[in-house]
């Protein structure tokens, strides 16, 4: 009675992690190249930035149009009496007039509308930049829970020898039926350590089906490496330089904001309105055609306030362009110092890896012929399942902070 009443609550921990597994069975397994390729075609907030191109360029087409010409018509001098009629001061207007630029204003304009452009080019790319760290993240995050998963059910697999070799010494009277039930409710613990790494497991293949924009469950490979490159602050910052976005894009925005500012002083210089007028006059219509032109004369407005307002922009591009770059050498020392840092976190656990999983053998051995009691098996046990967890989370650590560190230096494919 007692076996049974311990035994039950072992049997729905199982039937609960069977009836689980075939949601992470369905799953469509996929590699970082195939997972980056639907990061960048379905993730919603990379198509919402793409936009945002369009929109640069629709401002870009805009800068290079002409003026509209305008078209007028004037009737006047009508007589009343007794009806509406024409009479000998009657007028008929026809004009046709065209804005005309002086100073160059419409190169200006296209000129720092098509930098525009540029930098909008890059701040998109930039924007994907920045939604990788989360992409990476997640993905080595579910590669984590993959190395934990198969960790925790091997343990059960090991776990249930033991406690074969142990119902036999138990049967046998070697056992004592406190140490027995003491590792088959450590049974339990191990089961549910299995269901809540599938259950996280499985809501970070939610969320991150959701980030590549799939609608069906998509679980990444397992894909991490042992062997660490290493890397110099010299040649990451060089890279940097000719690779990150944001920099090129305050680039492209320092070059417009020059453009705007030479427009802006270009504004000073007034433009010329020609028409050109077809007349008619009189009650027998006759004809006459005329020319004028009209300037305005820059006495009080030479634009004094826009041209200052453009330079006080520019100034402040160069100053972000400088916050830029230093937040670029910030990006890559704390990208490289947490690389670095985890490669050696890992280093240390892998040069123990074996000494540990010697300890487990040998713990297990002795167990087997009464060496040593269950608090000892279990209190090894818990040593060696936190020591593979550490291992496990310091090798994807590794590989995570590796790929961010091409992220930062905008080395992104």
């Amino acid at each position: 009675m007692f076996r049974r009443k311990i035994i039950f609550p072992c049997f729905i921990v199982i039937v609960a992690f069977l009836l689980s597994a075939p949601i992470l069975a369905d799953c469509s397994e996929i590699n970082l190249q195939q997972a980056l390729g639907n990061f960048y075609q379905n993730n919603s907030d990379v198509l919402i930035s793409k936009y945002e191109i369009d929109k640069a360029y629709g401002d870009y087409i805009g800068s290079r149009l002409l003026s509209n010409p305008n078209l007028s018509f004037n009737y006047s001098f009508i007589g009343l009496k007794p009806f509406p009629s024409a009479t000998d001061n009657t007028q008929t207007v026809t004009r046709l007039d065209q804005l005309i630029e002086l100073g160059g204003k419409r190169a200006l304009r296209s000129g720092a509308a098509s930098e525009t452009l540029e930098s909008v080019k890059f701040l998109q790319r930039d924007t994907v930049r920045t939604l990788l760290i989360g992409f990476y993240t997640l993905f080595f995050s579910i590669n984590t829970d993959i190395l934990n998963d198969t960790l925790a059910k091997d343990e059960l697999k090991r776990f249930d020898k033991t406690l074969e070799i142990a119902g036999k010494r138990f049967e046998a009277g070697f056992l004592s039926l406190v140490d027995y039930t003491k590792l088959i409710l450590a049974r339990v613990d191990l089961e549910n350590n299995v269901t809540s790494i599938e259950a996280q497991l499985s809501n970070d293949i939610e969320q991150f089906s959701f980030l590549l924009g799939s609608l069906t469950p998509l679980k990444p490979d397992l894909q991490v490496s042992e062997q660490f490159t290493e890397y110099t602050e010299e040649d990451l910052l060089n890279n940097a330089y000719q690779y990150r976005f944001d920099f090129l894009s305050i680039e492209k925005q320092l070059r417009a904001s020059a453009l705007n500012r030479q427009l802006a002083k270009a504004q000073a210089i007034p433009d010329i309105t020609l028409g050109a007028e077809f007349d008619t006059i009189g009650s027998r219509n006759t004809p006459g055609v005329g020319f004028g032109f009209s300037i305005p004369l820059p006495l009080f407005n030479r634009n004094q306030g826009e041209i200052a307002k453009r330079g006080a922009e520019y100034y402040q591009l160069e100053i972000q362009r400088d916050k830029v770059r230093h937040q670029i050498v910030s990006d890559i020392r704390q990208a490289l110092n947490n690389y670095r840092t985890s490669t050696r976190v890992f280093e240390a656990y892998k040069s123990r890896k074996k000494d540990m999983e010697e300890l487990m053998s040998r713990t297990e051995k002795a167990f087997s012929i009464g060496g040593i009691t269950v608090l000892d098996l279990l209190d090894t046990e818990k040593i060696y399942r936190d020591f593979m967890s550490k291992y496990n989370q310091s090798l994807v650590q590794g590989n995570l902070n590796r790929e961010l560190l091409k992220v930062y230096t905008g080395e992104i494919k």
